[in-house]
């Protein structure tokens, strides 16, 4: 030990926020406890420990992960942008792209190969081609992995960040806290809607998108008001409480009268809540396991049915009676979780790693070229009114690092 006192930087990173690699890491666990169980145990492979998949179906643990992964991207993107940085809004879209896209190329050949090639089903050169931009949903195209709809969620959530920094509403918490409570709200009767009369308003797909955008701004807003209690806005804290307390116990507990447990999404979401109100508040996770699994777990996420959906192909030219095949379910989760958590590292430093060095260098050299034309994209954001947003308005910590960086 030097006896030095650390560098705000050293402090800030803090191993990267490290309680938050460990929630990605569960989040991204959970996602393939679900996606294998439900893939073996519906082609007779595994059905030695069926119980398994009956409790991660039904409480639906993938979809748990998923929602943790939103709120993570909450309480880590908004903080990632730099307002009074040169062309902050083009710095930081060139850093999200390189940091989604390098990995998700690579998923897409060895996704269909997996899940579509193998098994006789088609997938072509045009569906390739519209993969490669993310908007297959769109266009009404096959996706090489159904989990990609997702990452469209993310960038959605990206966009939303420019359009509130550009409103001057992304540093104050009163504007984030009506945009969530906005969505939350047009989600809620979009779905008592359909529970009670069976229509729609607006369609399930849109009405999802904004529930996970609003839980994203949650996100954002947890961090803010409880883990780093930069705002004493006792209007924002109680209406952040309750608009926690609506996804945990309200929307749980008045859908379970009407539709009861089954295919109930609201309680996934609400469970969801509570592992990182959890992973954050009450039990921070810091260990070497969860800070690498953190790190590989974008491409855990996105290989993981490369490796199982091989494996099953595998596993069914085998003969029935082989002991390859009559193995517990518990047996092929943790072998597909190593060979993922293997596949995922390699990823990681040959491809998410490296690409995230270009986009911090793209990032750098759009940032001097601008600064170059004169054209500061870094002024003080303005707000609603047109005011300068001064320090006191900026909500960021200090020194908070970025886990995905």
């Amino acid at each position: 030990m030097s006896g030095e006192v650390p560098s705000p930087r050293a402090a800030g990173d803090d191993a990267r926020l490290r309680h938050i690699d460990a929630l990605r890491a569960i989040a991204a666990l959970l996602v393939v406890w679900r996606h294998v169980g439900d893939a073996f145990v519906a082609l007779g492979v595994g059905e030695g420990g069926r119980w398994l998949q009956s409790v991660g179906a039904s409480i639906d643990v993938g979809r748990i992960g998923v929602v943790a992964f939103f709120l993570i991207s909450g309480y880590v993107i908004p903080f990632s942008i730099h307002p009074e940085r040169p062309a902050a809004v083009g710095t930081f879209l060139i850093k999200r792209f390189f940091r989604i896209y390098p990995a998700y190329w690579l998923s897409i050949p060895l996704g269909a190969f997996a899940t579509c090639w193998l098994w006789g089903r088609p997938f072509g050169a045009f569906e390739f081609l519209v993969n490669l931009t993310l908007l297959q949903d769109f266009f009404g195209v096959t996706a090489a992995e159904g989990l990609y709809w997702t990452l469209l969620v993310e960038w959605a959530f990206y966009l939303l960040c420019v359009v509130l920094l550009l409103c001057g509403s992304l540093g104050r918490p009163r504007h984030l806290l009506g945009v969530s409570i906005a969505f939350t709200l047009v989600y809620s009767v979009e779905m008592f809607v359909r529970w009670w009369t069976g229509r729609t308003l607006i369609g399930s797909p849109a009405a999802f998108a904004l529930l996970n955008l609003s839980l994203m701004l949650a996100g954002t807003l947890y961090r803010t008001l409880i883990d780093e209690a930069r705002s004493n806005d006792r209007v924002v804290r109680m209406g952040l409480h309750g608009l926690l307390l609506w996804h945990l116990f309200v929307l749980p507990v008045g859908s379970v009268q009407v539709i009861g447990f089954e295919n109930n999404a609201t309680i996934p979401y609400a469970l969801g809540l509570l592992l990182f109100i959890a992973g954050t508040s009450v039990v921070r996770i810091r260990s070497a396991l969860t800070d690498w699994l953190g790190r590989v777990s974008y491409s855990i996420y996105l290989f993981h049915p490369v490796v199982f959906m091989v494996m099953l192909w595998c596993l069914l030219r085998l003969p029935i009676d082989s002991v390859l095949r009559r193995q517990h379910l518990g047996v092929y989760i943790l072998a597909n979780v190593a060979i993922t958590v293997l596949l995922a590292t390699l990823v990681y430093r040959w491809i998410e790693r490296p690409g995230m060095q270009i986009g911090r260098r793209v990032a750098n050299a759009w940032s001097r070229y601008r600064e170059r034309v004169g054209v500061s994209a870094g002024a003080p954001a303005a707000g609603l009114g047109g005011e300068v947003l001064g320090p006191e308005h900026d909500f960021r910590p200090r020194h908070g690092a970025d886990p995905l960086r």
